[in-house]
């Protein structure tokens, strides 16, 4: 976390300001050792508090970013799940359209039929008024043929046997007698044609009656299916009703947990707000601790300015595992080299040049810069050296100091992450890259 890693570097900073002491925007000229060492005091207790409340506030950070991480992750599940309720819809949709589709061919299907059976039931009328007419006329004819032979009895008319003995001759009984055949010949026939006439209607009829009978059949059989469609029908309609309802709690849901990631979010930028004013105030701090130390080397001391400086350990332990300027891994700015050897643990922290040592603080604080020591070389340079060893500071403040003079050992005091040592050298209160300086090894 970016504004974590520079909260560091801010502390850091803050305790520069706890080594030299606090002075206000016009430093007070003149102060003695025991009034600077009085303000550094004070400036160890306020730094203390700033980085304790830092630390609270990086902590509820942390547990709001993994608060954010869930949340999104569960804004995530809900939007997959929301992706799943769409699909289920669409094809919750396409079946519904089938089955309308397939109720409305039904519809159409019992529509054709009631037509056919409509159609069969007036050609049934239509044969039965026939039959009812060819029945009539049969009637007709066979009443008029009674009538015929009853009128020849009552009247005495001849009858066939007669009508052959008033024949003149043979010939003429010949003649007669064909008369009288093709007569009765043509009576039946016309009987026979007519009877066989109203048997092919009546045959007709049953036909009828039969594709009616199949076709009312066809027809229940259709509204049978088409019921079946639309309890199917009803069913999907259902579904489809409880999807919605899934949907619109899943969107309420949704709309919840956006909620609780954007209040998290707003909090953490309040936070965030919060640390930089913080970072602007331990800046300001720092300009005048610039100003501080300006006014410091102002001061009656020695000025000692020898052939160069010493290696602060001995020569073994040289490995730089954080450099000078912007530190990426921790996203803040480093006024200082750190060095971290393998067994560099309690080794020997040598002045790299005679002075007076304006700082010595013994801390077990797991915060700033723990036990730690600044000496004044004159001329405006400042060394430090910190994360000693809690009780292995050797030097008191106003203790004159000699090039290579055993300072403390190194340890993991402060805010450190494991033994090292943190190496500062600044000039007139500005900080500069140590490895710009060459440097002999003592002994």
């Amino acid at each position: 976390m970016k504004n974590k890693k520079y909260i560091r570097f801010a502390v850091l900073v803050l305790m520069v300001c706890m080594m030299l002491a606090l002075a206000p925007a016009s430093v007070v000229s003149g102060l003695t050792a025991e009034q600077i060492q009085a303000r550094i005091d004070e400036i160890e207790r306020k730094a203390a508090e700033l980085e304790l409340r830092n630390q609270e506030r990086e902590h509820e950070i942390a547990e709001m970013e993994g608060d954010i991480a869930q949340a999104r992750q569960r804004v995530r599940l809900m939007e997959q799940s929301i992706a799943e309720v769409n699909e289920r819809i669409a094809l919750l949709n396409e079946r519904i359209v089938l089955k309308q589709e397939a109720i409305a061919n039904k519809q159409a299907d019992i529509e054709t039929l009631e037509a056919r059976i409509e159609d069969a039931e007036r050609e049934i009328v239509l044969r039965e008024h026939k039959i009812s007419l060819l029945e009539a006329e049969n009637e007709e004819n066979l009443a008029k043929f009674g009538q015929l032979v009853r009128n020849n009895y009552m009247t005495g008319s001849l009858g066939m046997v007669d009508i052959l003995l008033d024949s003149g001759d043979f010939y003429d009984m010949i003649v007669r007698a064909d008369v009288l055949q093709k007569a009765a010949e043509r009576n039946t026939d016309f009987m026979n044609d007519l009877l066989a006439a109203m048997r092919a209607q009546e045959r007709e009829i049953e036909e009828l009656e039969e594709l009616k009978l199949m076709l009312n059949a066809d027809r229940e059989l259709c509204e049978r299916e088409k019921a079946d469609l639309e309890d199917d029908l009803a069913a999907l309609n259902v579904s489809m009703k409880e999807l919605d309802e899934e949907m619109d709690e899943a969107q309420a849901r949704l709309r919840i947990l956006a909620g609780e990631e954007s209040v998290l979010q707003n909090t953490i930028s309040g936070m965030y707000r919060q640390f930089n004013a913080t970072n602007e105030e331990l800046e300001e701090l720092d300009r005048q601790t610039t100003q501080l130390i300006k006014e410091l080397q102002n001061l009656n001391r020695p000025n000692y300015s020898g052939d160069g400086f010493v290696w602060p350990l001995d020569e073994r332990f040289q490995r730089i595992t954080c450099g000078f300027g912007w530190d990426a891994a921790w996203s803040r700015w480093h006024r200082a080299i750190d060095v971290g050897n393998s067994g560099i643990n309690g080794a020997n922290i040598y002045a790299i040049q005679s002075g007076t040592v304006i700082v010595a603080v013994e801390s077990n604080s797991r915060s700033g810069y723990g036990s730690y020591v600044v000496v004044d070389h004159g001329g405006g340079y400042t060394s430090l050296y910190s994360h000693m060893q809690f009780g292995s500071v050797r030097v008191s403040v106003g203790q004159e100091v000699t090039v290579g003079q055993v300072l403390g050992l190194v340890g993991s005091t402060g805010l450190s992450t494991g033994p090292h040592l943190h190496f500062e050298i600044r000039v007139n209160g500005e900080a500069r890259n140590p490895l710009d300086y060459s440097f002999s090894f003592v002994g």
